[in-house]
């Protein structure tokens, strides 16, 4: 299908040397122009609103710990040494449920007011039974914590790692990091000044993290005898009359850990008319049965699960199954109608087995309405499960989890893009209806919010063996990771789609994932495996007969050729596909394939042809609702007319795109379509505006990852330093260009930015270095022989 695409558009002459100054995700800074160039989404980022106020709640019945308390604020208050600049990073060590986020909570609520920019917390999930969260999504969540807003935000974890120390660099915050895994993990979410505060848990005492860092160290123990009996009374002890012996007895059974004590404490409470000795007994007994199932030989580890299941046992029949399940679920949280999914349970009776879990202290509420287990806890659950319920019963249970995501995600989509939705069956008895969604940046949010949900349940139906969910939710996704372009996420559920399709052995959805995964690699740039894998579709759907299908693979392949710039057969591709579309009567199809011979036509700088093409595609798209398709037929008509002059009529029709991309909140066709705005304000002398685009377009594409289109505006950039009569500058931004084209292997637009140094260097007297790229450019246009092509080759042999 096609859509705003690649590397379009064309470049003339010019080049130079300037400043550029990429400081954490801003672009770059220019000089010599009239009123100068802003640096785009830097230091006012995140100033306006209320500072973030993400810590949770303080630890109900915090006992002790004085002592360290006593330490964290002796060396938060300690003169710094000399002029210290490094962050102040506490890190808080020790075992599983020793209390370490009680520690850090307690202390944090102590200390926040005097954050008055706020406060970020981050649980990192270090130790969960799924993959810890990685430096990339934890920048990003801080990130938009801090005013940013979603495209915005870099895709590489440096880029991330560098916007974040530039918008803390003179902020006093606290940063709350929890259950960290390693110094790797935590080292990119790290300020780069003394002001904010950072604090970590973690089992490990990271020590790089002291020695490189310079990061604080204290490690937690197991409660003192008599802290750990005050905690048991201030939990248990509502109406009972237990003996200090009998809690003191309870206190070690529970290896004096905090986390054991708690759900000990609430178990007790909740039977006050029985005896203590008797659930003392009771925890005995279930020390023995959980051998088999030993995290290890740590043994505090080891009461901790007897704990577990002695408050496990006495929960209702549906709750103790439902926890069971959370242990199943491959996601670091869900919602409540996920986990009613999960369980095939209404609503209603989720939520109060939900509760008592809360009750328990065996879930936790991680955000209103959202559910996750501790890393002990989930581990416990999931080892029960495995030996209570079925392997059907846990299949059974991913499925209907897949099922929920796929009709939700197949919502949001729809809201997002209502033309291009995949259609997934459903058909899971027991789940509940799926959200929908008051328009597209609400179904974007949420969709944000599932991401790694959404992924982890994919694979994890595909390794259950339930193929058919795991193609369905992986397809489902397809859609927004097409428009949206979430690059990591698209490539793995493109993979898993094909995997079970192939698992599942039928033809035309095998063919429907290649068709998907080529998309992945077309929009990567991969453009040898896209051909490869949209010819392996196209195979499959030619052997079966399916007209509507073929063609779709038809256009995939002339969309391949477009962009390795073989567009004769770019044109006989989409010109079969047409046809094709055309005998089943697909209007938008047979528009959409129209569009892309009108962009193949333009590539060779035939505007008249490709106006012809145009006439009634606006209004095609406008009356099928396709928001996308009209956009980028505006952009694709504004480009003719800039060809043939008609600036004025230029600039209407890329507003109207623009529009379109800001109605949408899409800013990767933002980006892309004011490359052609930035050329438009150039071929009308308004070079004020034409590098104001220039500037949007490039810090856009950086943020987005696209390394072509990147380098396209850096070029047009060059160009309109030319204009300037700055050769310098234009030098720089061309070289710049021209090293991102070569990084990603374009050829064609290597030449083009070859051309335009090439002018910038007679312009600067510089003919020797104009020739020898000017013999370099002619080598790499030989495979090209459409009208542009010749005319590159005339500047170049000037």
């Amino acid at each position: 299908m096609q859509r705003p695409s690649d590397d379009r558009g064309e470049s003339h002459p010019q080049e130079n040397r300037a400043d550029i100054a990429d400081v954490g995700g801003s672009i770059f800074q220019a000089r010599d122009i009239s009123g100068g160039i802003s640096v785009y989404n830097t230091g006012t980022i995140g100033r306006a609103g209320a500072p973030p106020r993400q810590l949770p709640g303080d630890i109900s019945h915090f006992i002790n710990r004085t002592a360290e308390l006593a330490a964290l604020e002796n060396m938060l208050t300690a003169a710094p040494q000399g002029d210290q600049v490094i962050p102040r990073v506490f890190v808080i060590s020790g075992s599983a449920g020793v209390g370490k986020t009680a520690l850090a909570l307690r202390w944090a609520h102590t200390v926040r007011s005097r954050f008055r920019s706020g406060d970020l917390y981050v649980n990192l999930r270090g130790y969960d039974d799924g993959p810890p969260q990685d430096p990339a999504s934890a920048l990003d969540r801080m990130l938009r914590a801090l005013g940013m807003r979603n495209a915005d935000i870099p895709r590489d974890v440096e880029d991330r790692a560098a916007v974040f120390r530039t918008l803390t660099s003179d902020r006093d915050i606290l940063i709350l990091l929890d259950n960290a895994v390693s110094t790797s993990q935590v080292r990119p979410l790290l300020p780069g000044s003394a002001k904010p505060l950072v604090i970590v848990t973690s089992r490990s005492t990271l020590p790089a993290l002291a020695v490189r860092d310079g990061a604080t160290r204290v490690h937690l123990d197991t409660l003192r005898k008599d802290d750990a009996l005050a905690l048991l009374k201030a939990v248990s002890q509502h109406g009972r009359s237990d003996s200090d012996a009998e809690l003191q007895e309870l206190a070690q059974l529970c290896a004096r850990l905090p986390l054991a004590l708690r759900i000990a404490g609430e178990r007790a409470a909740s039977h006050p008319m029985m005896r203590l000795a008797e659930l003392i007994d009771d925890l005995r007994d279930d020390s023995l049965i959980w051998d088999a199932l030993s995290l290890g030989d740590d043994s505090a580890t080891e009461a901790v699960r007897t704990v577990f299941t002695w408050s496990y046992r006495a929960l209702s029949a549906d709750a103790a199954r439902l926890f069971r399940l959370l242990g199943v679920n491959p996601g670091t949280d869900l919602s409540l109608p996920a986990a009613a999914a999960l369980g095939a349970t209404p609503i209603r009776a989720t939520r109060r087995a939900l509760d008592l879990l809360t009750g328990a202290f065996m879930v936790t509420a991680s955000a209103p309405g959202r559910y996750e287990l501790h890393d002990l806890l989930k581990a416990y659950a999931l080892a029960e499960a495995r030996t209570t319920d079925s392997s059907s019963a846990l299949q059974a249970a991913i499925r209907r989890l897949s099922a929920w995501y796929s009709a939700t995600v197949e919502q949001a989509a729809g809201s997002l893009s209502p033309g291009d939705v995949v259609h997934v069956p459903v058909e899971e008895p027991g789940i509940p209806a799926p959200l929908t969604f008051a328009g597209p940046a609400t179904a974007y949010d949420w969709f944000e919010l599932e991401r790694q949900n959404l992924v982890a349940t994919a694979r994890t139906a595909l390794e259950y063996q339930q193929a058919e969910a795991a193609w369905s939710l992986s397809m489902a996704t397809s859609v927004i990771h097409t428009h949206h372009f979430t690059f990591d996420d698209w490539a793995v559920m493109s993979e898993v789609a094909v995997a079970a399709a192939q698992a599942i052995g039928d033809p035309l959805r095998h063919a429907k994932a290649l068709d998907n995964r080529g998309k992945y690699f077309f929009r990567r740039g991969l453009l040898a495996e896209a051909r490869q894998t949209f010819d392996q579709a196209l195979q499959l759907r030619r052997e079966h007969g399916d007209t509507r299908t073929v063609s779709e693979s038809l256009n995939a392949m002339g969309l391949v050729c477009l962009r390795q710039r073989a567009l004769g057969e770019a044109i006989g591709y989409f010109s079969q596909a047409a046809a094709g579309f055309e005998s089943v009567a697909d209007a938008r199809w047979v528009a959409l394939t129209r569009s892309n011979i009108m962009e193949a036509h333009l590539e060779m700088g035939n505007a008249a042809a490709a106006l012809t093409l145009a006439s009634g595609l606006p209004e095609t798209f406008q009356r099928l609702n396709d928001a996308a398709s009209y956009g980028n037929v505006c952009w694709l008509i504004a480009w003719a007319e800039r060809i043939g002059g008609d600036l004025e009529s230029a600039a209407t029709n890329i507003a109207l795109a623009l529009g379109v991309a800001e109605e949408a909140s899409n800013r990767m066709w933002e980006g892309f379509w004011l490359i052609e705005a930035a050329r438009i304000h150039r071929a009308a002398g308004a070079l004020d505006e034409a590098m104001n685009c220039c500037v949007m377009a490039a810090s856009l594409q950086r943020q987005i990852g696209d390394t072509g289109r990147e380098a396209m505006a850096l070029d047009c950039t060059g160009e309109v330093f030319q204009a300037l009569g700055n050769f310098d500058d234009a030098l720089a931004f061309h070289s710049h260009a021209l090293r991102m084209y070569e990084s990603v292997g374009d050829v064609w637009h290597v030449a083009v930015s070859i051309a335009n140094l090439v002018a910038c260097h007679k312009v600067r007297g510089d003919t020797t270095r104009a020739r020898e790229l000017s013999a370099r450019g002619l080598k790499l246009l030989q495979p090209f022989n459409d009208s542009r092509a010749l005319s590159l080759r005339e500047r170049l042999s000037d």
